[in-house]
């Protein structure tokens, strides 16, 4: 007996979806049968990745998206009701971080910290929600796991996954009898050229990985993985849930 997840009746988006996590989230739906929209600030990023995808028989498109900026959410999305059809598979990925102490980060930054990262993504959900309500979709949010743990010098990155983990929660109970499931993927330190000031910063990837328990810092592959379970049939009784995909260095 094998067991074969299929998209193949969805239509996913993927924020951030151009490089790194995103791209590797992208790149499993898609191998999955979903029909993927990529959705990037990086118009360019975002058709590349989708020409990859399409390169090897999936079916993708690139869409130009500031989360940040509410008509840009929906321009983009509109797109994809029109070349794709209505969304039923959601991955809000796409975030922002500044490397610094709390002391010396400036409310410039804090903001664009937090109207990226949390404000975004609730930007995204609510401009979904009325094809997610019609096709009884999935959202998997990418949270992060110092969200759980906190993190020296990403106090406000790491307050506003807090708020991203609590967002889907709540709204896991209000849409849950409308056949809506929402779910977070907290990663941990995962390699991507976004993570690579993080790592460098706290002494390299050898030397960081030797807090996880299982030797090894994540790879997108990884977390690409755990959103494929929770947007696939195999997940249909979990919702409001929040997987760490940390290789042991968190267990909540």
């Amino acid at each position: 007996m094998s067991i074969q997840i299929d998209l193949s009746s969805d239509v996913a988006v993927v924020t951030g979806g151009g490089s790194g996590i995103g791209e590797g989230i992208a790149t499993l739906l898609a191998e999955a049968g979903a029909k993927v929209a990529i959705a990037d600030l990086s118009a360019e990023a975002a058709t590349s990745v989708a020409e990859q995808i399409t390169s090897k028989g999936g079916a993708a498109i690139g869409v130009e998206m500031n989360i940040a900026d509410e008509d840009s959410v929906r321009r983009g999305l509109a797109e994809v009701r029109e070349q794709l059809g209505p969304v039923s598979v959601l991955v809000n990925n796409a975030g922002a971080w500044t490397i610094k102490k709390f002391a010396d980060t400036t409310d410039d930054e804090a903001r664009r910290v937090v109207d990226i990262t949390l404000l975004g993504a609730i930007t995204v959900m609510r401009a979904a929600l009325p094809d997610l309500l019609e096709t009884q979709g999935r959202i998997v949010n990418i949270a992060s796991d110092s969200a759980r743990t906190g993190e020296h010098s990403m106090a406000v990155y790491a307050g506003a996954k807090a708020g991203v983990i609590a967002v889907t929660k709540s709204l896991a109970k209000e849409v849950g009898r409308k056949g809506v499931r929402a779910n977070v993927v907290a990663p941990g330190t995962t390699v991507t050229p976004g993570s690579s000031a993080f790592i460098e910063q706290v002494g390299g990837a050898d030397k960081l990985a030797r807090a996880y328990p299982l030797g090894r810092l994540g790879a997108p592959a990884d977390i690409a993985g755990a959103v494929l379970f929770l947007a696939s049939p195999l997940s249909t009784w979990i919702t409001g849930q929040v997987l760490s995909v940390s290789g042991g260095y968190t267990m909540v």
